[in-house]
C-alpha cells in the first residue's frame, strides 16, 4: 500500500539557517507507526533521516535548523580582498560556503520497513543567517530587485522595486534627491527616491557588498533573459563633480560570479549563485585586469582624483531599448552604494590630526555575510608572554677543561606563548552606526585589519580575531550626548616565538 503521508507546512524556497525551519507532515498511512522525514542533497544524498510518532492531532512537526546550521559556513577567508590582483584576481564571489540547496523526502515507517513517496520537495535553499525565534519564514522579496516589461517589442526592462543588499547596514541611507543638496554629482539612473547606502571609507580601505541575485519578475513580462543580476556598474566623480569612468563589471562566471557564463544566457540564479558578493572598496576596485563588458575587454585603475564614486547592479534589457549601456537596464536593482573617500578632494573633511592607524573590522552579519567599520581613533598594542624556562648548566663537563663566560646562560627559555591584545576606539557616532555596531561585538566571526599596526608588508591583510569586550552597552545621542566606542580585541593566533 502506497504512503499517503502530506507535507503540509515546508520553511519555503529560501530562509536563515538560525531560527526556525518548521516541517509538518500528515496523514500518516493507517497502519503505520512513525511519520519519516529525510533531508536530502540534490544529488540524493541523506544528510539527516528522522522518525517521528503522530501527535494528538495526527501530524509530526519538526524543526530542521540544527540539521541545516551544519551545512552552512562562514564567508571564506580573504572575502574581504575580492578584487585585490595576487589574492582574489575576481571582483565577485558566489556563495558556495554560505548557502546550501537541499531537498525533503517523506513517507512513513511500518514494523521497521520505511515506504516513502515517489516524489521529491523543493529545491530549498538556507542562508547562513540568523532571524527571530518567532519568524517562521524569511521573507525574501525585500531583498530582491522587482522588473516588469514594457510595451516595446521586445519588452524593455523597468526597475520598480529597489531590493535591499545582505547587510545590517541598510538603515544608513539618504534618499537620491538629497545628492543634488550635498553638491555631489550623480548618474541619472539615480532616482529622487532611491534609497543609497553612504559608505564612508578611507583609500585604504576594502569593501564587499552582498546581494540577493534572483529577480522577481512582475507584469507585463520582462524579457527572460532578465532573470538576476546581470552586471554591476560603477560610476566615479571627481570632487568637483566630473565625472571620471563609467563601466560594467558583467555577473558572469568568468568574473566570479554566475551563474550566466555569458551576458543574457538568462540562467535562474540558486543554490551556489542565489547571493553574489561583490568586492567595492576603493582598494577592491583598484586592480581590475581583465573585466570584459558585452563589446570589449576593459582594464581598469580607480584614478587617485576619484573623491566618491557609486555602485548599482543592473539588470538584462534588450539591447534595442535606450540605455546608458546597450543590454542592460539603466535603473540599480537594489539600493545605490555610494562610497565617499575622505582622504581625497575637497568635498569631504580631512582625516584630522588627532586620526591613528585604522583598524578596520569584518564581521559575519545577521544575514551570514559580512559588515564593515574602521575604527579611527586611539588604540593601544600589548602582549602577554608566558615562558617556559628550564636552569642550564653554564659548564659543559665534556669539554677538554672547566669553562664558562659572563655571557653564559642559566635559566633558558624552552618555548614560549606571546598573546597579542589591542583596544581601539571609535571617532564620535550617530545614533544609527551604534546600533549597526551591536553587529561587530555580538558576532562570533570577527577579522581585523591593522593597517600600519600590522607586521611589515601585511597592511593589507584581515587576520581572524577574538573580541573580547564581554559586552555590549546601547549609547545613543538622546542618553550620551557625543560618545564613542571601544572594543578589546585579540588576535585569533599567537606571535610565533624561537626557543632560546
Amino acid at each position: 500500500m502506497a504512503t499517503t503521508v502530506t507535507l503540509s507546512q515546508s520553511p519555503g524556497d529560501y530562509n536563515l539557517a538560525y531560527g526556525p525551519n518548521p516541517v509538518t507532515l500528515s496523514n500518516l498511512t493507517s497502519g503505520a507507526n512513525k511519520f519519516v522525514l529525510q533531508v536530502r542533497t540534490q544529488g540524493g544524498d541523506i544528510l539527516a533521516d528522522i522518525r517521528q510518532t503522530a501527535n494528538s492531532q495526527g501530524k509530526a512537526i519538526f524543526d530542521i535548523q540544527n540539521i541545516l546550521q551544519s551545512y552552512v559556513h562562514v564567508s571564506p577567508v580573504d572575502t574581504e580582498l575580492l578584487g585585490l590582483g595576487n589574492v582574489s584576481p575576481a571582483n565577485l564571489q558566489q556563495s558556495v560556503q554560505e548557502v546550501e540547496q537541499y531537498i525533503l523526502r517523506i513517507g512513513d515507517e511500518t514494523a521497521g520497513v520505511v515506504d516513502l513517496k515517489s516524489v521529491s520537495y523543493g529545491p530549498y535553499n538556507v542562508i547562513g543567517g540568523k532571524k527571530p525565534w518567532f519568524d517562521l519564514t524569511w521573507g525574501e522579496g525585500q531583498y530582491q530587485g522587482a522588473i516588469n516589461g514594457d510595451d516595446s517589442n521586445p519588452a524593455c526592462t523597468n526597475v520598480y522595486f529597489n531590493g535591499r543588499p545582505l547587510s545590517d547596514e541598510n538603515d544608513i541611507f539618504i534618499l537620491g534627491s538629497d545628492l543634488t543638496t550635498q553638491g555631489v554629482a550623480a548618474p541619472s539612473s539615480i532616482g529622487i527616491n532611491t534609497r543609497v547606502n553612504v559608505h564612508d571609507v578611507y583609500a585604504s580601505d576594502f569593501h564587499t557588498v552582498s546581494y540577493f541575485n534572483p529577480i522577481y519578475r512582475g507584469l507585463p513580462t520582462p524579457a527572460s533573459q532578465a532573470q538576476g543580476i546581470e552586471g554591476f556598474r560603477i560610476t566615479t566623480y571627481e570632487s568637483d563633480g566630473s565625472q571620471v569612468d563609467d563601466i560594467i563589471i558583467p555577473n558572469i562566471v568568468a568574473n566570479g560570479g554566475g551563474p550566466n557564463v555569458n551576458y543574457g544566457d538568462g540562467s535562474q540564479p540558486q543554490n551556489n549563485t542565489a547571493v553574489i558578493t561583490g568586492g567595492f572598496g576603493p582598494q577592491n576596485i583598484s586592480n581590475f585586469t581583465y573585466y570584459t563588458t558585452p563589446v570589449a575587454t576593459a582594464s581598469f585603475q580607480l584614478d587617485p582624483a576619484v573623491a566618491y564614486y557609486y555602485v548599482q547592479t543592473v539588470a538584462y534589457t534588450p539591447g534595442t531599448c535606450i540605455a546608458s549601456f546597450t543590454g542592460y537596464a539603466d535603473e540599480s536593482l537594489h539600493y545605490v552604494q555610494m562610497y565617499r573617500i575622505f582622504d581625497r578632494g575637497i568635498v569631504f573633511p580631512q582625516t584630522g590630526c588627532l586620526d591613528y592607524n585604522h583598524i578596520q573590522f569584518s564581521w559575519l552579519n545577521s544575514f551570514g555575510f559580512r559588515d564593515y567599520y574602521t575604527f579611527t581613533k586611539k588604540n593601544v598594542r600589548s602582549t602577554n608572554r608566558r615562558a617556559n624556562n628550564y636552569l642550564a648548566n653554564t659548564v659543559d663537563y665534556n669539554g677538554a677543561s672547566y669553562a664558562t663566560s659572563s655571557g653564559a646562560r642559566g635559566y633558558t627559555t624552552y618555548s614560549q606563548e606571546i598573546k597579542e591584545q589591542f583596544t581601539a576606539s571609535t571617532g564620535y557616532m550617530s545614533d544609527a552606526e551604534a546600533q549597526y555596531l551591536e553587529g561587530l561585538f555580538n558576532s562570533p566571526d570577527v577579522r581585523v585589519r591593522l593597517g600600519n599596526s600590522a607586521p611589515l608588508g601585511y597592511d593589507s591583510y584581515f587576520f581572524g580575531c577574538n573580541v573580547t569586550s564581554a559586552s555590549w552597552t546601547e549609547k545613543s545621542y538622546k542618553k550620551d550626548k557625543l560618545f564613542q566606542y571601544d572594543i578589546k580585541f585579540k588576535l585569533a593566533n599567537n606571535v610565533k616565538s624561537q626557543r632560546g
